[in-house]
């Protein structure tokens, strides 16, 4: 093989590998990710600016004023009892209006219980729907705004400890501070007041179409 042909093989191979090279990198940057587009919201702030949730709250507020009075009318009823037995003198009688008191104490408080666990349970269906609510409502503005990952915001929560609380302070501390999410996140990310916006005209718009 002559020098001219060595040389010839050099420079070959020289643009091989450099073509190569050029080639991996090409294939590397197009599989480096686009940088990630992140939102926070303040998820209390979302739930207490919801029309629904004021809505909700007053259907609840007016189902707790009727309660009250049914209440009110069976505590009446049995201070209207009491006041009959103290005037009683005779013994079968008596023993037949304080049974049927002790029917209506025992009646009151299993109401009272039932009632209860009637409450609690719309409250968390109330709280579980908004919540549902949200999820989907943040995922549809996620889709409209580019936004491929959307945190709730605790940074400007406070850690505080319940004196009256059988868990130790120091404990309480600790389990507020694991549990935090993020410590802090620039207020141009956040967008709690345009999903109240979102939220509040798609509620709207569906009261107006019934």
């Amino acid at each position: 093989m002559t020098t001219r042909q060595r040389l010839f093989v050099i420079v070959c191979l020289v643009i091989t590998v450099a073509s190569l090279g050029l080639s991996l990198t090409a294939s590397a940057a197009r599989r480096v990710a686009s940088p990630t587009i992140v939102a926070t919201l303040d998820i209390n702030r979302v739930r207490e600016g919801l029309s629904e949730r004021v809505d909700a709250q007053a259907g609840l507020m007016a189902r707790t004023q009727d309660i009250e009075a049914e209440n009110n009318e069976r505590i009446r009823k049995i201070e209207e009892i009491q006041a009959e037995l103290a005037d009683v003198v005779d013994p079968a009688e008596r023993e037949a209006i304080e049974e049927e008191l002790d029917l209506h104490l025992v009646q009151v408080a299993a109401w009272r219980n039932y009632i209860q666990q009637q409450l609690d349970i719309e409250k968390s269906l109330l709280l579980q729907d908004l919540y549902r609510k949200i999820t989907q409502a943040v995922g549809e503005l996620a889709v409209v705004e580019r936004i491929d990952l959307v945190l709730i915001n605790d940074a400007n929560r406070t850690v505080q400890t319940i004196y009256e609380s059988n868990v130790a302070r120091e404990m309480q501390v600790r389990q507020q501070i694991s549990t935090r999410r993020i410590i802090y996140a620039a207020p141009t990310i956040d967008i709690t007041e345009q999903l109240i916006v979102r939220m509040n005209n798609t509620y709207a718009a569906a009261q107006g179409a019934r």
